[in-house]
């Protein structure tokens, strides 16, 4: 990844035809085009990787709660007699969190935002929200047509298939303050700051009727049957015994220090290669089946040099 990097950085650089100008660079009305003033705005491009996880499948958040053998947790949670759970702590996967390698030019984090309230002092915004919403649909059973004289059926009208009603709700925000050098090149500007986010992901569904059933007789499950089809046995809903609601969320929070340099391609137009060389994030997720407590995990996650970042976009 880093070679990855080095070679658009140095791709870049090579097409300015004033690259080894040293003219004497500063911050300021005073000083040269290029560099970042008072009153002005920063919009740019971010690619990598974000370790968040905004756009993500988050079912596994959702409780899978059956008439036997039912358990509440994470697929890799430990239960007695169906594994030894060796990897129950390990959350990393279900919370975005990869390594320095973990990194791809391809991916697009977002699009960040800054407003230079002082010359060479700068504050800045990201975030997003993905809302999505799916209505339920009913199950209904297949209906008998016509049947033979020994009672099989010989026509008959298909089944619909149901679908869970689906809310999903993932967003992040992140602020940020950074301060920009001068150096000896009037294109490049080195930064330091700090960053401050939080990032939340919701799932909530509920089933409508699924025509699963409980026969009261031997409390095994079975299917509702076809209209006009003979019934032995007590049926009854399976969503008496198992609630139809679930919902699943996990949050974060992250402080970290920034740092990074921009090079300015042309006035207006820079490149920016960024990190973050320290910083701590806490999570908690949560799996709520209706009827029950929350299960609750906590994870607790220090970095040094995490997120490296490219940036390309405008200074006006």
């Amino acid at each position: 990844m880093t070679k990855k990097l080095c070679t658009v950085l140095l791709t870049a650089l090579a097409a300015s035809p004033v690259l080894m100008a040293q003219e004497p660079a500063c911050c300021g009305a005073d000083c040269a085009s290029f560099a970042p003033k008072k009153g002005q705005w920063e919009v740019s491009l971010m690619l990598g990787k974000s370790n968040a996880f905004y756009n993500e499948n988050n079912t596994y958040l959702l409780p899978n709660i059956t008439t036997k053998g039912s358990s509440i947790g994470l697929p890799n949670g430990g239960v007695p007699g169906q594994n030894s759970g060796i990897g129950s702590g390990y959350l990393n996967h279900y919370l975005q969190i990869d390594g320095f390698n973990g990194n791809s030019l391809v991916n697009i984090l977002g699009v960040q935002g800054k407003y230079f309230w002082q010359d060479c002092w700068s504050v800045s915004f990201s975030g997003g929200l993905n809302i999505g919403v799916t209505p339920q649909k009913n199950y209904v059973e297949p209906t008998i047509l016509d049947q033979d004289k020994a009672g099989d059926v010989t026509m008959e009208l298909p089944s619909q298939k149901y679908i869970n009603a689906t809310a999903t709700n993932n967003w992040y925000v992140n602020v940020g303050m950074e301060r920009y050098f001068k150096t000896g090149n009037k294109r490049i500007f080195p930064y330091v700051g700090v960053q401050a986010g939080f990032q939340m992901a919701r799932v909530e569904t509920r089933e409508p009727y699924t025509g699963k059933m409980i026969n009261l007789d031997d409390y095994s499950s079975t299917v509702a049957p076809a209209l006009g089809a003979d019934v032995s046995g007590d049926l009854v809903e399976e969503q008496v015994y198992i609630p139809a609601g679930k919902i699943g969320q996990m949050f974060g929070i992250k402080g970290a220090a920034v740092a990074g340099v921009e090079y300015d391609l042309m006035p207006g137009m820079f490149l920016a290669l960024e990190f973050q060389p320290v910083s701590y994030r806490y999570d908690v997720i949560q799996i709520a089946p209706q009827g029950f407590d929350h299960y609750n995990l906590n994870h607790h996650n220090i970095k040094v040099f995490d997120m490296p970042t490219l940036r390309i976009g405008f200074r006006f």
